[in-house]
Formats: structure tokens, C-alpha cells, sequence
């Protein structure tokens, strides 16, 4: 007995047809549920749910409490005085400091805090590399 091309495409056929009944697949024209992400839902739960809390816990401060304990910013207003622009002052003249004795210790001209960079003997071109 000789096999054909046209048994080779039976045996493919049934193949085919047995593995096709073994899947479970829903039908194409069932409509589609929309789905929305649970973190779109959360979100607003969990600001109503912030709100409702603060509401809470707003009815049970008492007013003798200060201010600061109920916020935490307070603004204070400071007015500042005015000045007319016709009116003059003069500012009382400052006594000169003279000085007396000249000081018998030496000062050095030579500052311990700093010298310049052309007068540390430093070579900084050896510091930077190419």
C-alpha cells in the first residue's frame, strides 16, 4: 500500500482538528469588560477616605490650644514706621580715637593667613595634568 499527498493532508487534518478540541477559547463576538487599573480606583478611595478622617479628627481639638499647635505657619504682621521725605536729620558727629602711646610690641608685615600664589614658591603647573 502506497501513501498519496491526499492521506498525508487526511492525517494533518484530523491532527489539526483533535488539538483544536482540546482548547478552551471564548467566542469572538463576546464584548469586552473595560477594565480600570486598581490604582486609578485607590487613589480617590484613599483621599476621601484622608478627608473624612481629618474631619474627624478636627471636631475633637479644643480652643484653648495656641495657635502654633493647630498650624504650622504663622504669619505675623510687622508695620514698619513712616518716613517724610521733608524731614532732615542730621546724625551727631563721632569722636575721633586718638591714640596716645605708641606700642612697644613689633608687628610683623608678614601675615600668617595667606600669601599670594606668586609669592608661595608653589608650582602649581606640576599640580595639573595634561
Amino acid at each position: 500500500m502506497k501513501i498519496t499527498d491526499q492521506d498525508i493532508t487526511r492525517a494533518a487534518r484530523q491532527l489539526r482538528d483533535e488539538g483544536n478540541e482540546q482548547l478552551h477559547v471564548t467566542s469572538w463576538h463576546r464584548q469586552h469588560r473595560f477594565r480600570v487599573p486598581s490604582w486609578l480606583v485607590a487613589i480617590p478611595a484613599a483621599a476621601f477616605l484622608g478627608f473624612l478622617l481629618g474631619i474627624w479628627f478636627d471636631g475633637e481639638t479644643t480652643g484653648d490650644m495656641p495657635l502654633t499647635a493647630m498650624t504650622d505657619t504663622v504669619y505675623v504682621k510687622v508695620t514698619e514706621p513712616t518716613v517724610n521725605a521733608d524731614t532732615v536729620t542730621h546724625a551727631a558727629p563721632r569722636p575721633v580715637n586718638v591714640r596716645t602711646k605708641a606700642s612697644k610690641v613689633k608687628r610683623s608685615s608678614h601675615h600668617s593667613s595667606g600669601q599670594s600664589l606668586a609669592e608661595d614658591k608653589i608650582r602649581y603647573d606640576l599640580l595639573v595634568q595634561n
